[in-house]
């Protein structure tokens, strides 16, 4: 992720936080930051880099694999709409979208050996819930709000994003 400067960058890690907890997982979180750099704004607990184990049943890390798969396949395109809908006043074009189902498509190939067909149903569902979420006006406002605490404060822990969140009724 490429960002334009550290106003977009806020915008992004306030997209990817907000994203964790339309998603409820936001207990896959320990931190937000605007000191690291892509996909380290967002650290994660150790048990969200679980790649499996000869120990856990194939099925079962196949499903904890897929389902941390749908996160982050849901956190970039939180992150992308809230850079272009909330900061920018604008909605996704058909370039972007597209560029974000092919990230799609390749991480659910070699993370679930999930095939196009397979992902683009999950990209969907993700897609139309995020654009419901992040066109709302009402949620635009408490999201520049986030934006301007996460600015200010450069780091937000889990419990102070839901504390935030919850202040701001999202």
């Amino acid at each position: 992720m490429k960002y334009r400067n550290e106003q977009d960058k806020c915008y992004g890690v306030a997209g990817m936080a907000i994203g964790l907890s339309v998603f409820d997982a936001d207990n896959l979180m320990t931190e937000v930051t605007i000191d690291a750099d892509g996909v380290d704004c967002v650290r994660f607990v150790p048990d969200f880099y679980f790649t499996g184990s000869p120990r856990v049943p194939a099925s079962k890390s196949w499903h904890h694999i897929y389902a941390h798969y749908q996160v982050s396949m849901g956190l970039a395109i939180a992150n992308a709409m809230c850079r272009r809908m909330v900061q920018d006043h604008g909605v996704l074009d058909r370039k972007r979208r597209e560029e974000l189902l092919d990230a799609a498509v390749a991480d659910g190939h070699s993370l679930c050996q999930l095939d196009r067909d397979e992902v683009e149903p999950l990209f969907d569902k993700s897609y139309s819930y995020l654009m419901r979420v992040f066109g709302n006006r009402d949620i635009q406002q408490a999201i520049n709000a986030f934006v301007e605490q996460l600015r200010q404060r450069r780091s937000l822990t889990r419990g102070e994003v839901a504390e935030l969140l919850q202040e701001l009724n999202l």
